[in-house]
């Protein structure tokens, strides 16, 4: 509870997070992150009593060995890949179950309500649990046709559905029309305190999926009565109003409680020594994010020209360095064919942040790495990293893109060719055919070269149409009236009459 929300003189026991993203596919991008914790034994002196059963060393020294509950990342609403979690020293890390975290989750909203004067009562905690324990794949994976294009608010009829099929909750669309006049106020408090793009899935911005989560709650006997829920969400509001009316003071708590209808804090029991640092180490496979346009933005923030999006697309990497002293982030690729350009960094609306905040930066073809310990810069961002195939890759696929092009080109023309103008014409579609049938090193490459390779399968098919046109008929000379020949080919001229003589006929 301590460490989520540290007071002032502990906010620098998080000392050092190393984030090294490493984009092994088209699909998969792996996340192994380092976590370096300053010792315990100030914070932990002020939770364990000096006196009674609290210490085991009659000193007033804690024991060698204390086992906490850690807060290890603020991850996203997601099943987690290829998790792997390691404690101090390749000790073992045990991650805390889900409903775990949605305990602490809720008494941490508690704990910072209380001294605003508008304390969390146990209705309203219900509807807090519920939006905690609301996972968007319920919806999302098991009825993908009810989710809305993103962006765009959930249709009334797809809520009816979802709450029927998931929650066995039959709830008549003019109840449900009137809970969401209820709850809108609540909703829109919410998400401009969390300040980030609009999201259907969050179960707070949109409430009623968090009425389907209360059945769930052990303390809620009567999660299925449509007017019991009324009354939940009732007090959910009344409690949103109060914090509303505090002022300024109250954002960090409306921001938690809409953070935690997209994410959730990853726990995990370790035993550490108290009075030394510590690392904390997790692995993890994420889904790699690649755009051709929608996020591609130049430093200054102007469009960057559709050529070159096509030609150099780039992946999004979402960076959370909030929480700690310092921040080290690194890029990289599996694939040596693929080449890194300098990355821009966005908002949660894709627009450029002017100032970065960086202190240091290490860079190549390979690899891009920046270090930050300035405490403005922005908690949550985005890396626009651009993609390109190496030097030896692009010259050979553009010499190659370009001799199609003229191939193309000329067998268009109403010109006749002779058989060895043919030759050399048709000797590009076969370096062309072994570019496209040569399998890339990775899907990313494959990905990257999408493009280029589809402009040449298009030049190819255009070749072999216009090479059948030609064989038909298409473009042939005019046929000329053939002369008259006897014998070996000695033409026939007619002489003109003479005066005394006959026509002479010379052969």
């Amino acid at each position: 509870m301590t460490l989520l929300a540290p007071p002032a003189p502990y906010q620098g026991l998080r000392r050092r997070v190393v984030d090294q993203f490493t984009i092994v596919s088209a699909n998969r991008c792996r996340l192994a992150r380092s976590v370096n914790w300053g010792p315990l034994d100030a914070i932990l002196n002020e939770i364990v009593p000096v006196t009674g059963t609290g210490r085991v060393d009659t000193a007033g020294r804690l024991p060698p060995e204390v086992l906490v509950l850690l807060p290890v990342s603020t991850l996203s609403k997601r099943a987690l890949v290829a998790f792997d979690l390691t404690g101090p020293g390749g000790s073992d890390a045990h991650l805390m179950p889900y409903g775990t975290s949605v305990a602490v989750q809720g008494n941490l909203i508690a704990g910072l309500a209380d001294p605003l004067g508008a304390p969390l009562d146990e209705t309203a905690r219900r509807v807090v649990d519920a939006i905690s324990r609301f996972r968007p794949g319920r919806l999302s994976g098991n009825y993908p046709r009810l989710a809305a294009t993103r962006g765009r608010p959930l249709r009334l009829g797809a809520i009816r559905t979802y709450l029927e099929r998931e929650a066995d909750l039959a709830v008549t669309e003019e109840r449900l029309r009137r809970w969401r006049g209820l709850v809108g106020d609540a909703e829109r408090a919410l998400a401009a305190a969390l300040g980030e793009p609009f999201d259907p899935l969050s179960s707070a911005e949109t409430l009623l999926l968090a009425v389907g989560e209360l059945w769930r709650d052990p303390d809620v006997s009567d999660g299925l009565d449509p007017t019991a829920i009324e009354g939940y969400l009732t007090a959910f509001t009344s409690w949103i109003d109060a914090l509303v009316g505090v002022g300024p003071d109250a954002v960090p708590v409306l921001s938690t409680v809409a953070e935690y209808g997209r994410r959730w804090e990853a726990l995990a029991a370790v035993t550490v020594d108290p009075y030394r640092p510590f690392l904390i180490k997790s692995s993890e496979e994420l889904r790699t994010i690649l755009v051709r346009s929608v996020f591609a933005r130049s430093t200054f923030g102007g469009s960057v020209p559709l050529w070159r999006q096509l030609l150099h697309p780039a992946a999004v990497i979402d960076v959370d360095s909030g929480g700690t002293a310092s921040h080290h982030v690194s890029i990289g690729t599996d694939d040596t064919s693929i080449e890194l350009d300098t990355p821009v960094m966005v908002d949660q609306f894709g627009d450029p942040v002017r100032r970065t905040y960086i202190e240091d930066i290490q860079r190549n073809r390979e690899v891009y790495a920046f270090y930050t310990t300035d405490a403005r810069r922005p908690a949550r961002s985005r890396l626009i990293v651009g993609l390109s195939v190496s030097a030896d890759v692009s010259r050979v696929t553009g010499a190659i893109s370009v001799l199609m092009a003229l191939t193309v080109g000329l067998t268009a023309l109403p010109v006749s060719l002779a058989p060895d103008a043919v030759a050399v014409i048709t000797l590009p579609s076969s370096f062309a055919a072994t570019l496209l049938l040569t399998r890339e090193r990775s899907s990313l490459a494959a990905w990257v070269l999408g493009p280029v390779k589809t402009v040449l399968l298009a030049l190819l098919v255009a070749l072999a149409v216009l090479a059948g046109l030609r064989a038909a008929g298409w473009h042939a000379p005019p046929d000329s009236a053939p002369a008259s020949t006897v014998g070996r080919g000695c033409a026939v001229v007619p002489v003109p009459d003479r005066s005394g003589g006959g026509t002479l006929k010379a052969v």
